[in-house]
């Protein structure tokens, strides 16, 4: 399998361990608050984990760099999905509650592969390095 491939199914593994399994520990917090613990908490969980799977890739350095970068759109991601949600008085488990599930899992991948698109251009993660 190529490099790419395979980080970008390990990131989609670790999605689904901290979206899933995870989360499944914790009671439902408000996510539409911006600055919400539960919500932040998630997102840490979204970002460790990114950090732990790139350490077989990348630097430390780079791991945290993506790890940051995974754990910020994670935030923003659900707390606006939970925003539209609300404002639109879109329940759990209703149709229009799985479309836009549906476009907040397309978000969560794009981050991925916008993560392993960086990963794989040596002139990205070199900047890292430059920037340190």
């Amino acid at each position: 399998m190529e490099e790419s491939l395979l980080i970008l199914f390990v990131l989609m593994c670790k999605h689904a361990v901290a979206d899933l399994a995870i989360q499944s520990f914790r009671k439902p917090s408000g996510k539409r608050q911006y600055f919400n613990k539960g919500l932040h908490w998630h997102s840490l969980d979204h970002g460790f984990l990114t950090f732990i799977v790139l350490l077989f890739w990348v630097s430390p350095l780079s791991a945290l760099c993506y790890a940051i970068f995974d754990y910020v759109a994670h935030w923003h991601i659900d707390c606006a999905k939970a925003n539209f949600n609300h404002k639109f008085n879109i329940k759990r488990l209703t149709p229009a509650f799985w479309r836009v599930q549906t476009f907040d899992q397309i978000a969560h991948y794009a981050t991925y592969t916008f993560i392993v698109y960086l990963i794989t251009d040596p002139i990205f993660d070199l900047a890292i390095y430059v920037l340190a």
